[in-house]
């Protein structure tokens, strides 16, 4: 089965509909999404770089959701790189 590709803002979106299920999560205010440098073939290319939380750190309760919602997603999913992106708008 192949993935299909997302752009950051859709798999962040993604991301941050899991986490805010879930109450220790409720300060999440943002996640970012980044191309994976060097992923190897069948390998995700995406990564989170950051997760934005009001007011302090990242609870370990939230972290651990969000690594487990990554990687979920990543079974389905692939980073739209900014080449097939200027593809699809074009």
């Amino acid at each position: 089965m192949s993935k299909r590709n997302k752009t950051a803002p859709e798999l962040e979106m993604l991301i941050l509909q899991v986490m805010q299920t879930h109450a220790v999560c409720q300060g999440v205010n943002a996640v970012t999404v980044v191309e994976r440098p060097g992923a190897d073939a069948g390998k995700s290319n995406w990564e989170v770089s950051h997760v934005f939380v009001a007011g302090g750190p990242v609870p370990p309760a939230a972290q651990q959701i969000c690594d487990d919602a990554v990687a979920s997603l990543r079974e389905e999913y692939d980073l739209m790189t900014e080449y097939e992106l200027g593809e699809y708008e074009g």
